[in-house]
This record gives structure tokens, sequence and C-alpha cells, in this order.
């Protein structure tokens, strides 16, 4: 059986938007570490499945540096498929949300997000993780249409 959601890895290049989430979700006993961008992800989440400390989930941004978070998704399911991905984005652009929603991510939402919107995707993410029976087709939130 899956376990609920605990280590999260958060994936951003804009320092005070990694900042407010590490402190909303520190709040809630997650344990939460950073990365500047998808590489950086890569490596980090290389050396903590090598340490037996995989993550359960990385939320990402989109556009970033180096590897982008669509990048950085499709490595992930390919090389660690047990980790969930949420897509966070800064863009309004409704076609650049609709090429985002793929079948290998978990879910999406667009900056800004509130704390409770936050908790709400993970919650709705650790639902799909422990019950296979739950949809897993990504929503966007009423934010991004």
């Amino acid at each position: 059986m899956i376990e609920a959601i605990k280590r999260i890895l958060l994936v951003d290049d804009e320092a005070e938007f990694v900042n407010t989430v590490k402190r909303h979700l520190k709040r809630e006993r997650f344990i939460l570490h950073s990365a500047k961008d998808g590489e950086d992800a890569r490596q980090k989440i290389h050396a903590a499945t090598g340490n037996g400390l995989s993550y359960d989930l990385v939320i990402t941004d989109v556009i970033m540096p180096n590897v982008s978070g669509i990048e950085l998704l499709q490595w992930i399911k390919k090389n660690h498929s047990a980790i969930s991905v949420l897509v966070v984005s800064g863009f309004g652009d409704k076609k650049m949300v609709m090429e985002t929603i793929r079948p290998e991510m978990d879910d999406y939402c667009q900056k800004p997000l509130t704390p409770y919107e936050m908790m709400r995707l993970i919650g709705n993410i650790d639902n799909k993780r422990r019950d296979p029976n739950v949809k897993t087709r990504p929503k966007i939130s009423k934010r991004s249409r």
C-alpha cells in the first residue's frame, strides 16, 4: 500500500514563491526540500532515492532555466514513476495550459494559489495515490480558465 504524502520537492526558480510555499507546507508537517530548476531537481531526486528517502511528490513550475518542468515531469515518470507530480504555472495562456496537461501529470494549477488551494491539490493527489479507482486525469483549476 502506498503511504500518505510526506516528502515533497518544490522546484521553481522564483525564490519568493518557494519560500512562501515552504513556510505554509512546513506548518502542515511535510518534509520539504527545494530545487532551483529541473536539473537541480534531478540531482536531488537521484540522491534522495539513493539514500532510501525518495520523494512522494514533486511540485514544479513549467518555465525554468536548464530543464523545464515538462522535461522534469517526463524524466520523473520514466525513471521514478512512484513520485507524483503537481505542475504549477505562472502563465495564464490557455494553449500553454492545454499543452501542459499530460497523462503523466497528477494535477495542475496556476499561480498564484492560496495555501488552502495547495493543500486541496496535495490532498487530491494523495487520494489518487492511495486509491487506484480515483479519477487520474488532471483538472484545470478554475483560475486557469
